[in-house]
């Protein structure tokens, strides 16, 4: 969690090793005030790991009486972990739990229950493509996408949006294709230089924007058109595959490849894509370019 007061401190010192341990002191100091200040949150959102944990204990029993023993096993340690991960980065971040207004809000809403419900997905969606598993990682990818669809028409419905979930949002969206593709290449249903090309293309996402945070200034950028048109034939494409996966014969046999050809060019194009936004952003905080004369109209800058 970047705060940009001690950033500007950290760069006016030179981004020495004494200047980042001062940060990360005053970055700590500042999460525990914000712990302090806003304790309902905290329980609010150990409830509802605890619910997450319920939950994937329910699924993993059904796994091991149905399906295979240590499959299950694997998979509720794997999951269990990343619950208790999850939720302690969401703790550390508690303070940007704010509506529209800015105002704290005591608890987690249903948007944002439904986001972290896809990252809490994210290891059986992984463990099942490895596993051979296909139909079921079929099934919760599938919610996955679906849930995704339905935090943003309730948050903008119902005006139910926070500042946690948009900064979430995208961040979900990335590990969980990352793992997706991950999976799908250890299945053996997607070339690795797929996978490669998503791995490159999630770090340039990742690193770039915290770079361009962390030494230029405060930076933004909300998805493009072109962007979420990307994001809907990947998801698409990824679908088939499992499904051409599952089902094998000759169809399979003849579509398999042609798909993983088809998201590789996908991808690529993100990599562009996301290289000419960085760069495009750079250029505009450093104030080589005119905001006036903005060639990427979805690209929002600076403080809100």
């Amino acid at each position: 969690m970047f705060i940009e007061e001690y950033l500007q401190e950290l760069r006016q010192r030179g981004f020495t090793p004494r200047a980042f341990v001062g940060y990360g002191r005053s970055v700590a100091r500042r999460i525990r005030e914000n712990l302090e200040a806003n304790p309902g949150a905290v329980r609010a959102a150990w409830n509802m790991a605890l619910a997450f944990f319920a939950v994937a204990f329910v699924g993993c029993a059904a796994l091991a009486l149905g399906v295979e023993r240590a499959f299950a096993v694997r998979l509720f340690t794997a999951t269990a972990v990343w619950i208790a991960v999850t939720f302690a980065l969401v703790t550390a971040s508690v303070d940007l739990l704010r509506d529209a207004d800015g105002y704290r809000l005591p608890a987690l809403n249903v948007p944002l229950a439904l986001t972290l419900a896809r990252v809490v997905m994210i290891p059986a969606i992984l463990m099942s493509l490895v596993a051979g598993h296909v139909i079921l990682a079929f099934g919760l990818y599938v919610f996955a996408a679906l849930s995704d669809v339905a935090d943003g028409w309730i948050a903008r419905r119902w005006r139910q949006a926070t500042l946690l979930g948009t900064v979430m949002d995208p961040v979900v969206d990335i590990l969980l294709n990352l793992a997706l593709f991950g999976g799908l290449s250890l299945a053996g249903l997607l070339p690795g230089w797929v996978f490669v090309l998503a791995a490159v293309r999630t770090t340039v996402l990742v690193v770039g924007a915290a770079g361009l945070y962390l030494f230029v200034g405060p930076v933004r950028i909300r998805p493009t058109t072109l962007g979420r048109l990307m994001g809907v034939l990947t998801s698409a494409l990824a679908a088939l595959l499992m499904l051409l996966g599952h089902g094998g014969g000759h169809w399979a046999e003849r579509l398999v490849p042609l798909t993983g050809v088809a998201l590789g060019a996908l991808i690529a194009a993100g990599v562009l894509h996301a290289l000419a936004l960085g760069w495009y952003n750079l250029r505009l905080l450093q104030g080589a370019i005119d905001a006036q004369r903005g060639v990427v109209g979805d690209v929002r800058w600076g403080r809100r």
